[in-house]
């Protein structure tokens, strides 16, 4: 059995374990459950789920759960935070989120839950967000299925800011602008997405950091998550990223697409406390902004 624990605050004095449950958008599925399997503890005593919490209190939960993912021979995981309930990683480039059902090549899962069996974390590996195969940078995970539950509501209603860097090509008339254009999937080509009228809203803001010899080091924020957004809409106002073949071309400069997840800021799903993570540029962006240029960093 797995121990999920955490100490009641004022926040949710008063409410029984059950409204504390919905409070935190975990599914009527896993609640019924706890239920049936007499999960829950208060204080270290069993107890049904109408029972009401006081601050102060230690509400326990013990599931049944074990690593649904094959663990990675390989080890090399970038850890950037990790505590009780989460765990943020530095995504290397190359590698798909989860594996895509062809072939049984390492992913970032199967690295999380290589992690997870030599630290004694015997639970399933839940990704809160994805990364394209090139992008490297920020990943958030949550370690049990409270942290999962608050997340996905927090990203859904948009709760979790994501910022990105990217190296752009051509020079750019406006040093910080807002594409706000739908994003649907391309009829002609099934890898790739294109900005179509029917597709679902999406919205990038963008700003330039420094300019050199054609390339633009951009920062990005997103309002909305949708499938490659970001090349998309670089690609839409004839910036596309650097070695973008997919919305522009090959470059000589980069082997992939020059797309960093740079930083993240949420609220923790268990203490509410904020929390803001960076993650500096790879040494391939490195080596081509360094080189010089005009920086219009604040």
């Amino acid at each position: 059995m797995d121990k999920i624990s955490l100490k009641i605050t004022r926040k949710i004095d008063g409410l029984t374990i059950k409204e504390y449950l919905k409070s935190m958008h975990v599914g009527r599925g896993k609640i019924e459950e706890i239920r049936v399997n007499k999960s829950a503890y208060l204080n270290n005593e069993q107890v049904n789920l109408e029972t009401p919490l006081k601050e102060g209190d230690i509400l326990t939960f013990l599931i049944k759960e074990k690593i649904d993912v094959v663990p990675s021979k390989e080890q090399h995981l970038d850890v950037l935070y990790e505590d009780e309930h989460i765990l943020i990683v530095n995504k290397p480039s190359g590698y798909l989120i989860h594996n895509d059902g062809v072939g049984d090549t390492p992913t970032l899962c199967s690295l999380v839950a290589r992690y997870y069996y030599e630290h004694k974390i015997f639970r399933p590996v839940r990704y809160i967000h994805r990364l394209d195969v090139d992008t490297t940078g920020i990943v958030l995970f949550a370690k049990d299925f409270l942290s999962e539950a608050r997340l996905h509501a927090d990203m859904e209603r948009h709760l979790i800011r994501r910022e990105y860097q990217g190296i752009a090509t051509n020079k750019f008339k406006h040093l910080e602008g807002k594409i706000d254009s739908p994003i649907g999937k391309d009829r002609h080509n099934s890898k790739k997405m294109r900005v179509s009228r029917s597709g679902q809203s999406a919205v990038t803001h963008y700003r330039v950091l420094k300019e050199y010899k054609g390339l633009s080091l951009v920062n990005f924020v997103l309002e909305t998550g949708r499938t490659h957004q970001i090349r998309v809409h670089m690609a839409s106002i004839n910036h596309p990223l650097l070695g973008d073949e997919l919305y522009g071309k090959k470059s000589e400069n980069i082997s992939r697409v020059a797309l960093h997840s740079s930083k993240i800021t949420f609220f923790h799903p268990i203490s509410g406390e904020i929390i803001n993570i960076l993650c500096i540029l790879p040494s391939d962006l490195c080596a081509i902004i360094e080189k010089g240029g005009r920086s219009y960093e604040k």
